[in-house]
């Protein structure tokens, strides 16, 4: 049988695992990367052949109590253990939620915006498209109004932009935004293995940045969470910028907020954005 998100997924985080965090020897016999499948069957309490199906895609609809015992013995987060079970029970018809058209950001998301005035700020939806920004995050990302609609896009932010994509910190493997951003796609689609937008997304993101498709390979999946973003825009004083992130009434929404790391908040990073392109520095003759 041909793989499915629920057997790639289990292959991809037992050739993950090193066999020193499972408590496992190490030895010169051992030529397989990460963990035998014999021996996450044995830690999970299932047969070396009932793990052998699942992760060939040939086994179907394992009992939570199965599924649960293979995270345990994959040491999977609590996210990732939602994202095992969203896998193992995926919908074969889209709801209403998944057919009502683009999403909509409410009045109430859209006031927020509009309070914070000191930073940017943006609403993402479901695959990170940008919904709404304030003035300064549409200063930060290049006016992403007139943009084409990839580019409307947290992801190509992150992996293709100029600004963004140069910097290594924004695509280290954990605890950067990328690799945040990926594991929170992977989490918000778990249920929907034939959203087409998405697979086409995930499609020209791998084919355009080696970053984005190692990331996406890694089978990593959890909430967006607050961190840090490197960039280098003619119009931040700062190469470095904390975000937060809210979660928002709706199916994916997020709130982002970028603000300046706790050693330059003084300077006003963002005074240049704020002001427009006439406060940028006259260039040298």
């Amino acid at each position: 049988m041909s793989e499915t998100p629920l057997s790639a997924f289990l292959r991809a985080r037992r050739l993950g695992l090193l066999p020193a965090d499972a408590g496992l020897a190490t030895g010169p016999r051992r030529r397989t990367p990460g963990l035998r499948r014999e021996e996450v069957a044995v830690r999970a309490g299932i047969s070396a052949d009932y793990y052998a199906r699942l992760e060939q895609g040939r086994q179907r609809l394992p009992t939570g109590a199965v599924l649960d015992g293979i995270a345990a013995a994959l040491l999977l987060t609590e996210p990732e253990r939602t994202y095992l079970h969203g896998l193992a029970r995926l919908r074969t018809a889209p709801t209403a939620a998944d057919t009502d058209g683009p999403p909509t950001v409410d009045a109430t998301a859209t006031a927020l915006l509009a309070s914070l005035d000191r930073s940017p700020a943006f609403v993402t939806g479901p695959r990170f498209d940008l919904l709404a920004w304030n003035p300064y995050a549409a200063a930060l990302m290049a006016g992403p109004a007139s943009r084409p609609a990839l580019e409307r896009n947290l992801l190509w932010q992150v992996f293709c932009c100029p600004y963004g994509s140069a910097q290594s910190a924004n695509h280290a493997p954990t605890g950067s935004i990328g690799a945040d951003l990926v594991a929170g796609l992977r989490a918000q689609h778990a249920d929907r293995p034939d959203d087409r937008e998405l697979a086409a997304l995930v499609a020209l993101l791998g084919a355009r940045s080696p970053q984005f498709a190692a990331l996406w390979a890694r089978h990593r999946a959890a909430p967006p969470r607050q961190g840090r973003l490197a960039l280098h825009h003619p119009d931040l004083d700062t190469e470095i910028l904390d975000y937060t992130v809210l979660g928002l009434p709706g199916a994916g929404r997020h709130l982002f907020v970028y603000l300046p790391t706790s050693g330059v908040r003084e300077r006003d990073p963002f005074r240049r954005l704020r002001e427009g392109p006439a406060a940028r520095p006259a260039a040298r003759r």
